[in-house]
């Protein structure tokens, strides 16, 4: 097993934003300020740009306001046409990215931990593990993910299952959790509008 900093040095990360965000209207939820201050955007890449060798946006729209906002930022769209949600995001990325690793992030993290890889890949180095998914509190949440390579094989099948459950996907895996506090009366992610109503 790689020790932590080699792990680190391997590693991209994909923003995952290629939903259809139907509970919340279509937007696109990249694009939204949740808290008041900063689009997810800038939120997002603010904080994980550091930490990867690349960053990826996953997503069908708005190219063009994502280059504006930083030309580094590469942008793919998943390899096969629909939403089948971020299973097929994480496949698509690994068509793309060169590196072993990938952390991937969903677009609506609205609490974006500051030692996210750090604490991620400190995890998978202990467990010899090929993926780590975060806990919040007591919530798993699958799409936020640490994830190898050789995963991608497994990917591959249930996509072609048309199996697009990340929960049943990782079942199959020897994987390990990391695990964040939740702050105070706040969600890890925003899935619907009415989420934001009581923060």
């Amino acid at each position: 097993m790689l020790l932590s900093h080699e792990i680190k040095q391997q590693c991209d990360a994909v923003i995952l934003a290629g939903g259809q965000a139907s509970r919340m209207q279509g937007c696109n939820k990249l694009l939204q300020c949740f808290d008041g201050q900063q689009r997810q955007l800038e939120k997002l890449v603010e904080v994980i740009q550091p930490q990867v060798q690349q960053l990826w946006i996953n997503s069908h729209r708005d190219h063009e306001i994502y280059q504006a906002y930083d030309p580094n930022i590469a942008i793919f769209t998943d390899i096969e046409r629909g939403f089948f949600g971020p299973m097929m995001g994480m496949h698509s990325a690994w068509q793309y990215s060169r590196q072993d690793w990938i952390l991937f992030v969903p677009c609506d993290l609205y609490q974006v931990p500051t030692k996210l890889l750090d604490t991620m890949v400190a995890t998978v180095q202990q467990q010899h593990s090929p993926l780590c998914y975060a806990v919040f509190g007591q919530q798993a949440l699958y799409p936020l993910c640490l994830m190898h390579r050789s995963v991608d094989s497994l990917l591959q099948q249930r996509i072609k299952q048309q199996d697009y459950s990340l929960y049943r996907c990782f079942a199959k895996l020897k994987v390990c959790t990391a695990y964040f506090a939740l702050t105070e009366q706040q969600p890890h992610s925003i899935n619907h509008w009415s989420e934001l109503d009581h923060h």
